[in-house]
C-alpha cells in the first residue's frame, strides 16, 4: 500500500463525499432557516444537536448564548441552553491533537514504552501528524496481526446529530482494506435485542412502532420496565424536538392506566401517575 499525499480538509471532503453525507451539514444552516428569524446573521449561527435545535450567539470567536428555535422545538430543555456551553468550555474538553509523549518519541523505534499509559503527560501535534501515526498503528497492527487484530467500535449516533450512523462509517473505513471485528448490538437496545425475538416474534425496538395515537385510543393499561421516558425523551439518536410529552400527556388522561417497574421512582412516574 503506497502513501498518497492528503490534507487534513481534503481527507474530510472526501470522506464525507464517499460516506453519502455531503448534505447533512446543510440541514440547519442560516439560509435555510432565514424564514424562522430574518434577523439572524453575522455572530448568530444556527446548530442542530442531539438535545434540540438552537441558534448560537457567538461573540469573538466565542460562544456566549444559546437561543432554543421555539417553532422547531416543543419544549426545550435546559440541558440545551445550559449544557451545551458547559461543555464546549469544560476543561475536560480535548481541544487539539494530543500523543502520549513516549509513543511520540519512540514510535519509529517501537520503543512506546506502554507500561506508561496513564502515568506521563501528553503532547500536542498537529493533526497531519496525528494522522499519520493513527495510519501508521492501523497498517502496522494488520501486517502483524491481520486485519481481525482491529477493533472497529464507535456508539451509535452519539458523536453528533448530524453524522447518524459513526459506527457503520468507521466499518466502511476499515472494510476497504480488509474489515475488522465489530460488536453486535448496543447499548440503547440493550437484552431486547436478543430477547424480544423469542418473545413477541420481532426485535420491535428498530422496528415500526405502534403509533401513540393506537396507544391513546386502545390501551387500558401500559407498563414501563425500567423506563423513564420523560427523562430520557430530553435527547434524541437524532435532533430531539421534544414532540411526545404532549402524546404522553394525551395518553394519560384518556384513562390509560400506568404500572411502572423499577427501582425508583422517575420522573415518568410522576408525569404519568404510574403505580
Amino acid at each position: 500500500m503506497s502513501a498518497f499525499p492528503l490534507s487534513r480538509r481534503g481527507f474530510m471532503q472526501t470522506g464525507v463525499a464517499a460516506l453519502g453525507l455531503a448534505g447533512a451539514g446543510r440541514l440547519l444552516n442560516s439560509s435555510a432557516l432565514a424564514a424562522i428569524d430574518p434577523n439572524s446573521h453575522g455572530q448568530r449561527v444556527f446548530h442542530a444537536s442531539h438535545w434540540g435545535p438552537f441558534e448560537a450567539v457567538v461573540r469573538d470567536g466565542r460562544l456566549v448564548g444559546i437561543s432554543p428555535v421555539v417553532e422547531l422545538d416543543k419544549q426545550p430543555t435546559d440541558m440545551l441552553m445550559l449544557g451545551t456551553i458547559d461543555r464546549v468550555y469544560d476543561d475536560t474538553r480535548i481541544l487539539y491533537p494530543m500523543v502520549r509523549k513516549s509513543y511520540l518519541d519512540g514510535w519509529q523505534t517501537g520503543d512506546t514504552k506502554p507500561e506508561l499509559r496513564g502515568k506521563e503527560e501528553f503532547v500536542r501535534v498537529d493533526w497531519d501528524t496525528a494522522l499519520a501515526l493513527a495510519g501508521n498503528a492501523i497498517l502496522k497492527t494488520i501486517e502483524e496481526n491481520g486485519n481481525e487484530a482491529i477493533f472497529s467500535s464507535s456508539y451509535g449516533g452519539w458523536s453528533n446529530a448530524g453524522s447518524f450512523r459513526p459506527n457503520v462509517m468507521q466499518q466502511r473505513f476499515f472494510n476497504l482494506f480488509g474489515s475488522c471485528t465489530i460488536t453486535q448490538g448496543d447499548w440503547s437496545a440493550g437484552a431486547s435485542q436478543v430477547a424480544l425475538p423469542h418473545i413477541i416474534g420481532d426485535m420491535e425496538v428498530y422496528s415500526p412502532q405502534t403509533a401513540w395515537e393506537v396507544v391513546r385510543d386502545n390501551t387500558e393499561v401500559f407498563v414501563l420496565v425500567g423506563c423513564d421516558p420523560i427523562k430520557n425523551n430530553r435527547i434524541e439518536f437524532t435532533v430531539a424536538d421534544h414532540g411526545m410529552y404532549g402524546p404522553w400527556a394525551e395518553i394519560r388522561d384518556a384513562g390509560c392506566r400506568f404500572i411502572s417497574i423499577n427501582p425508583q421512582r422517575t420522573a415518568s412516574d410522576e408525569y404519568l401517575a404510574a403505580e
